[in-house]
């Protein structure tokens, strides 16, 4: 595990999510659109990753579309707004493709849209294709041997990164001819160098496709020496949150 800081704030954020005054919302605004939220499902509004992702996809009319780590189908309902023909939203947290179904049913696309629950790509067809991948991915790495506690985790945390290992040793089978995969990431709390790299070693080559800075106050996280040294002479902690194109070589 190398990103001290980025494990630190995401077991400060699920601490949050998870505590007695964390988030109690059922329905949510965001994008300018209201959203249900079910128990157990990453609340999207909570930080600005979800939303900003959500926002930069490039959707497009007539195209296969796949939403990754779909939780409350935030993009997978955008897509089917915005005209693709054909949209597939994954979890393997169950709550999420049931929160996904009601979202899409309250936003008038469930024709459109077929939620599964999945480890990643498993509940596809061999060679499904898509033109168009998003996954906001869980880019906080925790220690290999680390076991995920709940459903929240699996939103934050990839023990060893192995599971963008994983996913894009799978993707290959699912990317049409010049399909285009988006992940979002954070480069101050994720791991870039093993992002791309776990995609070369599959054959996508990577570029950062567009980024955001999120000036933080280190009061809002707890005193330890991390975030100290993360910490500017404003008792600011600079985070970004960026999202990567990938294509096949």
């Amino acid at each position: 595990m190398d990103n001290k800081l980025g494990y630190e704030l995401g077991n400060w954020v699920v601490s949050q999510i998870q505590g007695p005054d964390g988030p109690t919302q059922t329905t949510f605004t965001l994008l300018d659109m209201e959203w249900e939220l079910l128990p157990e499902v990453f609340p999207p509004y909570t930080d600005p990753g979800p939303g900003l992702f959500a926002s930069w996809v490039p959707y497009e009319k007539g195209v296969r579309f796949l939403e990754m780590g779909c939780g409350a189908g935030i993009s997978a309902v955008l897509a089917a707004q915005r005209g693709s023909e054909h949209v597939v939203a994954l979890d393997i947290n169950p709550a999420a493709t049931e929160n996904t179904r009601r979202n899409a049913a309250r936003h008038g696309v469930s024709d459109r849209i077929t939620a599964l629950t999945s480890d990643l790509f498993d509940a596809l067809e061999p060679a499904e294709p898509f033109d168009l991948i998003f996954w906001n991915t869980p880019f906080i790495e925790a220690p290999a041997s680390h076991s995920y506690a709940g459903q929240i985790e699996r939103a934050v945390f990839d023990p060893g990164y192995e599971m963008v290992r994983r996913f894009f040793r799978d993707a290959a089978a699912h990317v049409a001819p010049n399909g285009r995969v988006y992940l979002g990431t954070s480069e101050a709390m994720g791991n870039k160098e093993k992002l791309l790299r776990a995609a070369a070693d599959a054959g996508f080559e990577g570029h950062r496709y567009r980024s955001d800075s999120v000036e933080l106050p280190a009061a809002d996280f707890p005193d330890s020496p991390v975030v100290a040294a993360h910490t500017n002479e404003r008792g600011i902690v600079d985070m970004d949150f960026t999202m990567y194109e990938f294509l096949r070589h």
